[in-house]
């Protein structure tokens, strides 16, 4: 029996908006960060870009452990939308779910699981797995034996855009997270949506 086609999600953004939350880690420990310079970093591979903007910026590091020592305790003051909620239900009736994030898996698992959503996605791939997303979503294309046009990735970044596109997986770019739609557009995704109604309809219509 064939394998589902694979619907991908990008979590930080996506699922819930942490902008915010995320850059008042940073600005703790580097008072004069801007939030626009924070949203530059996401213009590429957030990992990738953080050591040049470090550099740019003139930021002092915090080590990962106490950035998601923070960020866990202020994601889990967050719920996923009730209409996402519901999408993420409708989708992992018909498809493979997945969420490949720059952030924690672990963290990330856990707040799926306060979600109730744990039987939703069959996997979860944070940073531990790999800083790439481009690896991270080959490496499920290959796993589920999967062409790219049999899977669709959701995301908020320009950055994810072109990891996407770099994999030839068709992206669905939405405007509710970190950047708007004329940056998104710049990196040429298969759509972009505007609200989260409209996401399962603009998913079948690309598996179809």
């Amino acid at each position: 029996m064939p394998s589902k086609k694979l619907v991908i999600f990008d979590f930080d953004g996506v699922l819930i908006n942490t902008a915010d939350l995320a850059y008042e880690i940073h600005k703790n420990v580097n008072p004069h960060f801007t939030f626009e310079q924070y949203k530059e970093i996401s213009n590429g591979n957030f990992h990738e870009k953080w050591p040049e903007a470090k550099e740019k910026f003139n930021l002092v590091e915090m080590g990962h452990d106490e950035f998601f020592r923070q960020y866990e305790e202020g994601i889990f003051r967050y719920t996923i939308q009730d209409v996402l909620h519901d999408a993420i239900l409708h989708l992992a009736d018909k498809y493979t779910l997945v969420i490949v994030t720059s952030s924690s898996g672990p963290v990330v698992t856990n707040f799926i699981n306060k979600e109730n959503l744990a039987g939703c996605f069959t996997e979860i791939q944070g940073y531990e797995v790999h800083k790439s997303k481009v690896v991270k979503i080959r490496s499920l294309l290959e796993k589920y034996e999967l062409s790219p046009n049999q899977a669709v990735f959701i995301t908020d970044t320009l950055g994810d855009i072109e990891e996407g596109n770099a994999c030839g997986v068709p992206v669905v770019a939405e405007t509710w997270g970190m950047h708007n739609y004329e940056l998104l557009q710049s990196g040429n995704p298969a759509v972009i949506i505007d609200a989260p109604q409209e996401l399962v309809p603009a998913i079948e219509k690309i598996l179809c």
